[in-house]
């Protein structure tokens, strides 16, 4: 009997603690999260029609959240209002990929996003 009831409470904290890591990210370390996998990726990230790198665009992405800091509170927010158009143009941004094939970038933050949740 006591041999199950240890094994029952193994079992439960057991799963307690099998939560995988990402599930307690907060919304910053998403918003960063996002921004390395650009960075260390191997997509074009188009820009008003100008092809940057993964690394280059990581930095303009964030500097332009520096200054919309205040408006971005989540991941969402950030892809909405920092990733996703130009403040100039109005244009969407895109994401190529290895293969040529060209997304909207804030489809591309998504899936990258989904994999964090």
């Amino acid at each position: 009997m006591l041999r199950t009831l240890s094994f029952i409470v193994l079992i439960f904290i057991g799963t307690a603690f099998a939560q995988p890591a990402h599930a307690t990210m907060t919304e910053q370390q998403k918003i960063d999260a996002l921004l390395n996998n650009l960075g260390t990726s191997d997509v074009t990230f188009i820009r008003n029609g100008t092809e940057m790198t993964g690394k280059d665009a990581k930095a303009h992405l964030q500097d332009k959240l520096k200054e919309l800091q205040s408006q971005v509170k989540t991941a969402d927010d950030f892809i909405t209002k920092v990733a996703s158009t130009s403040r100039k143009t109005g244009k969407p941004y895109v994401i190529k990929l290895k293969d040529g094939k060209e997304i909207p970038a804030a489809d591309w933050f998504k899936q990258q996003l989904g994999k964090f949740n």
